[in-house]
């Protein structure tokens, strides 16, 4: 990718920002009422962590490289979710989920493969959530503090990361970068794949502010398919050379 370089930088920015606006958000004052402050913090959060994973994306030409990165992001994701220090601990789990998703994407060579994996993700997401047998669910009533290992913690204006956030969890910003490697390898739209799948973080956040905590793959799945639906009705069933 020519422009390597570029998005690398691109990443560097959004990594850096997104720490600062996890560090200091508590500066800013809030907006009331509370939801309203969620909306708009997260409105301005979402869009510096899809510039963080977009500008990973150049990483996929490493290959199983990628795999020794998401190691090294994963042991600095879990030390510094155990200090506390959540600034850090985003980044690092958005370089870890960024690593694994493009890796994993570069491994699936059908388009096809990449619908299905679309479809069944969003419902087993909805299981996990939303069942009172899903290990998500089970984990977020019986064992709460363990959660924030595998989340990125989304903060608002006017809280501190201790005191507040939203939470995105891990695997679904591996999935995606999975989207957007699927996205770029078989020539879609890939801008418009990552406007449609950081809205739709937004609009999950959104939905749970008046329900109960919400899986996110299902509208991020759709985001990817709708983006390029016909695209993929075109060309089912393509193959990338090997």
């Amino acid at each position: 990718m020519a422009d390597g370089p570029r998005r690398l930088g691109a990443a560097l920015a959004g990594g850096a920002a997104l720490a600062l606006f996890t560090a200091y958000s508590s500066l800013v004052p809030a907006v009331h009422p509370l939801r309203l402050d969620i909306v708009v913090s997260m409105a301005l959060a979402l869009p510096l962590l899809a510039v963080l994973l977009c500008g990973l994306a150049p990483l996929r030409t490493l290959g199983h490289r990628l795999l020794l990165i998401a190691l090294v992001a994963l042991a600095a994701a879990l030390l510094l979710t155990y200090v506390g220090w959540l600034p850090g601990a985003n980044v690092a789990k958005a370089v870890f989920a960024a690593s694994v998703g493009l890796w994993l994407a570069a491994q699936i060579d059908s388009l096809a493969i990449f619908v299905v994996v679309a479809v069944l993700a969003a419902l087993v997401d909805t299981f996990s959530v939303l069942t009172a047998a899903g290990p998500t669910n089970t984990l977020l009533n019986k064992a709460p503090q363990v959660v924030g290992y595998f989340t990125v913690a989304m903060t608002w204006f006017g809280y501190s990361y201790r005191d507040a956030y939203s939470a995105i969890g891990t695997s679904d910003l591996l999935f995606f970068s999975l989207y957007l490697g699927a996205a770029l390898q078989f020539r879609l739209r890939v801008r418009l794949t990552v406007v449609a799948m950081t809205a739709s973080f937004l609009l999950t956040v959104v939905l749970a502010l008046w329900s109960r905590a919400l899986p996110a793959l299902p509208l991020l799945s759709a985001a990817f398919l709708l983006a390029n639906a016909d695209l993929l009705w075109r060309r089912w069933g393509e193959r990338l050379p090997r």
